[in-house]
């Protein structure tokens, strides 16, 4: 099995909110003008950019040098914006001019190829169907840019998508205030979505996306596409639990890859459980690194039985979030979250839950979504904010980490020595990696008050990065720290006796 088949892409225009091929509006379609004002929109700025970077004088500073590979970075953007339009409006030309082709065939039988009729009979294949449109022009395409055809399509579908459903998306990619990367997550997770829904997806995410790093934004993206699918994430995790697989395919040098698909909390403890047996092994005559290591307790796990250890088996962690008023507001529609995988079925947080020791209460703002407190009953302060930082940031808040809190340490933003207090507002999650990038190589970190972090390389370069936890950053302002908007939540009994609404003398409640 190749790696093309194991990996390729399952995106599919069919579940995107689109209206079928041929019946969609090109520029074209209202008038020369406003063809001419399209082109103008996806091309004057990649002139203009193209132009600065052509008549800047050559790179003499570190600082010169950044700025000209941001510019550079809006311009790749620019061009893939222009390039999936282009793309998606090609295709659609095609789809109409077969379209028209063959009404007028139909009307003029003169107009048949008679040396092609009889191999349109011999393959059962109609040149005027969409699928058979979309195949040949997927095939020239992929020749006039040189790409296989695998990649065509999936090009294809991302300019689809930019084109006819994200439009707001395409038009921050043309400006080049968004990398491709981000417009191509933002199109994958409109899929199975209502137009509405779509409309939601961009006005959460682009706001940020402008600063962001592409690794945050498709997370964000992943959590916000399962809250508002159709279909409840326990109905989709049963299905995908059916599907469960092991594949593998050949590598060189008398190699191979094994890949498994299954339910991520198992994955979790597997990856958890091999991982604190790799660091547990301290003889120092094994020279093996611990990527190494990792594997051969896999093999050995697999092939020889599970290692011998001293005292109990290990009980691998796995951190689960468990939101309670989601829970009460609309169980069939609440999502839990995993940590370092992301949201997961009520049912199989609960499930998981059922093992576990002890539980740790965790406060977070419904607004926004932020960890804000943790139960305080059964630990030391310290231990407390390093709950809180754990389920709050979620992974290392250096711009585009994603190292899990487990091999992140507190870090205080304003240095103590500086008169900077060990509070929730004062600390973050730095991976030791990133904090002697703080520390020691001069990246500055400025805490705002809505709890995103300002981020400032030592050559200028600026970064605003949220904390993990938030999952609506709609109506978001960093500069007047205005909090985002309530998403609407139905007021049930239960859900008012939780907020302390609850009143019984109140004969509508009571």
């Amino acid at each position: 099995m190749s790696k093309r088949e194991v990996f390729h892409s399952s995106d599919d225009p069919r579940r995107l909110p689109l209206s079928p091929p041929g019946t969609r509006p090109t520029p074209t379609d209202f008038g020369l003008w406003a063809a001419h004002l399209d082109q103008d929109n996806l091309f004057t700025q990649i002139a203009a950019t193209a132009r600065r970077l052509y008549e800047q004088p050559p790179v003499s500073t570190t600082a010169q040098g950044l700025d000209a590979l941001k510019n550079m970075s809006r311009l790749r953007s620019m061009l893939d914006a222009a390039q999936a339009a282009i793309l998606a409006d090609s295709f659609e030309h095609a789809v109409k001019q077969s379209s028209e082709q063959g009404t007028q065939e139909l009307l003029h039988d003169s107009l048949r190829d008679p040396l092609q009729e009889p191999s349109t009979r011999f393959y059962s294949v109609n040149p005027n169907d969409e699928a058979v449109v979309r195949s040949s022009f997927v095939a020239e395409a992929s020749i006039a840019m040189r790409v296989t055809e695998a990649n065509l399509r999936d090009q294809l579908f991302f300019a689809e998508g930019l084109r006819h459903v994200c439009p707001q998306t395409l038009e921050e990619l043309s400006c080049g205030e968004i990398t491709t990367r981000t417009a191509q997550e933002i199109v994958k997770q409109s899929q199975d979505l209502e137009p509405d829904d779509v409309q939601h997806l961009q006005q959460t995410l682009l706001p940020i996306a402008r600063t962001a790093a592409d690794s945050a934004v498709a997370h964000r993206a992943r959590k916000i596409h399962e809250r508002l699918h159709p279909q409840p994430i326990e109905e989709r995790h049963k299905k995908g639990a059916q599907d469960r697989k092991v594949t593998y395919w050949n590598e060189p040098n008398g190699m191979s890859a094994l890949q498994l698909y299954l339910p991520a909390e198992k994955a979790l403890s597997i990856i958890n459980t091999v991982n604190w047996h790799a660091t547990q092994h301290d003889d120092p005559d094994d020279e093996r690194t611990e990527q190494q290591r990792r594997l051969d307790i896999i093999c050995d796990a697999l092939i020889d039985g599970w290692p011998a250890t001293p005292g109990t088996p290990l009980k691998a962690r796995v951190a689960v979030t468990i939101p309670a008023l989601e829970m009460l507001a609309n169980p069939k529609r609440a999502l839990a979250d995993l940590e370092g995988y992301g949201p997961i079925p009520i049912g199989t947080a609960l499930r998981i839950a059922q093992d576990a020791p002890s539980f740790m209460k965790v406060l977070t703002d419904p607004w926004s979504g932020a960890v804000i407190d943790v139960g305080r009953e059964k630990y030391r302060p310290s231990k407390a904010l390093r709950d809180l930082l754990r389920n709050r940031d979620i992974c290392c808040r250096f711009p585009g980490c994603n190292r899990p809190a487990e091999t992140s340490e507190i870090d205080h933003i304003e240095a103590w020595a500086a008169g900077g207090h060990t509070s929730r507002s004062n600390t973050h999650l730095l991976c030791k990696r990133h904090q002697m990038f703080k520390h020691a190589l001069g990246w500055q970190a400025t805490y705002l008050a809505d709890g995103s972090v300002n981020w400032r390389s030592p050559h200028g370069v600026i970064c605003i990065e949220l904390p993990g936890s938030v999952t609506n950053v709609q109506n978001f302002d960093f500069e007047r720290d205005q909090t985002p908007m309530l998403p609407p939540v139905q007021l049930t009994d239960r859900v008012r006796r939780v907020l302390g609404w609850f009143d019984p003398s109140d004969p509508e409640t009571g």
